[in-house]
């Protein structure tokens, strides 16, 4: 059951995020063509602010999922209902702390862009940021128990009939009026009536939560729940800061102009790491319900197929990206919207260390250690921004991103495994970081094979990304095949490949169309 529900959500995940992505593309090709490359450093800067805005919000949804997953698995309904209630009034509370810091921000916000710009009404845009951010607080709270109970699907499908209409009305609204006020207007109507329909959902599915509450929390249950919250919100502080800052801090040392070529890489990669982590996000539930239920070799060795798994996934997105993100933008957008190479490794290096982070991550917040080095990620916060922005004085805006693979090798790389092996698994660490550094080495050596072989490739633009888009297709991933074939991970993923082929019928489909 748990790998049929990780496979709908993952499939229906990816559908409706192939949908957004497409979308996404036509949307960002319009805007550039029809506002310009400042608006885009508006969006990115305004979309950082609101990050950091939901600092309020910081680890409050991973832990009520994780207080969700044992009275879902007991079928606890008065006990889902009691959490449910204590959910719905936090969430309110953290709606009204987001939108008086933000009005509060409101005059120094023309202090975070250098120099001039020509974008009018920055004051107006940034309070409709602000409202697109505070309405989700009202209406997301019931999407949590859908995610916890491994039904995520239900969502994503959702999602993308959503997504289809606002994307389309935004497409509409750029090429007739070029007006960034409509189109932001629009996003908000669209969002709001979307989280009012998965509430509607949740309703349906789970019809005891329309019903008032017999039971209520003791004092011990909630003392509990908030003191992993403070935990877990410590623990995420350094996240927020080290993905809400950087265009912040760009804006300000290096320009906005500079935050709107930066937004269209952020664009791709962020793309890519919304699918890859909709496949290990997908997982979780599932995996919250193993640590439940399952002995600690079992755990152990799930764990360790997760983190094999990520290193092949973003092993080879890592290696894709540095061969094809910088000719993909000049054929997309132009030359003039291009970085150099040395920005471009900061830019990929910062998005393997994050992706390797996943299994650690996934097991941490389904084990329910919040509490364990509560206060690391407030160094790794301060290690971030003063090292951002001591070498975005220096070198520009890969500066700001060496600041942040740093603040995250210095806590978060050795940290969470050690503490999931010394708890969870009860077993040294030494082991993990072995692997770490093996797959490291792997992924480089193949990624500079990829790129001797890419650079033989001189036809044409179009010709060239795809005849290199297949170099790297196949090339890393036969030397992923060679190295790891009979490893125990590798053999057991193609175990679940082979049930999931038998779940969705494909043999049978083959052998009738073989009769055929």
């Amino acid at each position: 059951m748990r790998i049929q529900n990780s496979l709908k959500n993952i499939f229906f995940g990816l559908g409706a995020q192939m949908l957004s992505v497409s979308l996404g593309f036509g949307v960002r090709t319009v805007f550039i063509y029809t506002l310009g490359v400042e608006y885009l450093g508006i969006e990115g800067l305004f979309t950082s602010v609101l990050i950091m805005l939901s600092l309020a919000n910081l680890g409050f949804d991973s832990a009520m999922i994780y207080s969700l997953y044992k009275p879902l698995a007991e079928k606890d309904n008065n006990k889902i209902q009691a959490l449910m209630g204590l959910y719905k009034k936090a969430y309110r509370i953290i709606g009204l702390i987001v939108l008086l810091i933000g009005l509060t921000l409101l005059p120094f916000i023309e202090y975070l862009i250098k120099g001039e710009t020509t974008v009018d009404h920055i004051q107006i845009i940034y309070l409709l940021f602000l409202v697109n951010a505070v309405s989700s607080y009202y209406f997301v709270y019931k999407q949590s128990i859908i995610i916890a109970d491994q039904q995520n699907h239900i969502i994503s499908r959702i999602h993308s009939i959503f997504i289809l209409l606002s994307n389309t009305l935004q497409i509409i609204l750029l090429i007739t009026t070029s007006n960034y006020i409509l189109v932001l207007t629009g996003q908000i109507l669209f969002r709001i009536l979307e989280n009012i329909y998965i509430g509607h959902k949740a309703n349906q599915l789970y019809p005891f939560l329309k019903q008032k509450s017999v039971v209520t929390l003791s004092n011990k249950e909630k003392k509990s729940f908030y003191e992993n919250l403070y935990s877990l919100m410590l623990y995420k502080i350094s996240g927020v800061v080290i993905n809400g800052t950087d265009n912040i801090i760009i804006s300000v040392f290096v320009g906005l102009s500079i935050v709107g070529i930066y937004s269209n890489y952020l664009l791709i990669l962020s793309t890519i790491t919304t699918i890859l982590s909709l496949i290990f996000y997908s997982i979780t539930a599932s995996v919250g319900n193993l640590v439940v239920q399952e002995d600690i070799d079992k755990k152990y060795f799930i764990f360790r197929v997760i983190n094999f798994s990520n290193f092949w996934i973003y092993g080879f997105f890592t290696i894709v990206l540095w061969n094809l993100l910088n000719p993909l933008i000049s054929v997309w957008i132009g030359d003039q919207f291009v970085f150099n190479k040395y920005i471009l490794l900061t830019i990929i290096l910062n998005f393997f260390t994050t992706g390797m982070q996943n299994a650690s991550t996934t097991f941490r917040e389904t084990t329910g250690l919040f509490k364990k080095g509560k206060y690391r990620p407030i160094i790794a916060a301060i290690i971030n921004i003063t090292v951002s922005i001591i070498l975005a004085k220096e070198i520009g805006i890969a500066g700001v991103l060496i600041g942040t693979v740093v603040s995250r090798l210095s806590t978060y790389f050795w940290y969470d495994p050690f503490v999931i092996h010394k708890i969870v698994f009860r077993r040294k660490v030494k082991v993990y970081f072995g692997r770490y550094i093996w797959y490291s080495i792997i992924v480089l050596g193949s990624c500079i094979l990829t790129e001797i072989l890419c650079n033989l490739i001189r036809f044409g633009s179009l010709i060239d990304l795809f005849l290199k888009g297949l170099i790297c297709l196949v090339i890393p991933n036969i030397i992923f095949f060679l190295f790891f074939r009979k490893c125990e991970e590798f053999q057991y993923l193609m175990y679940v490949i082979s049930k999931i082929l038998n779940t969705l019928n494909i043999k049978k489909f083959h052998e009738k169309t073989v009769n055929l």
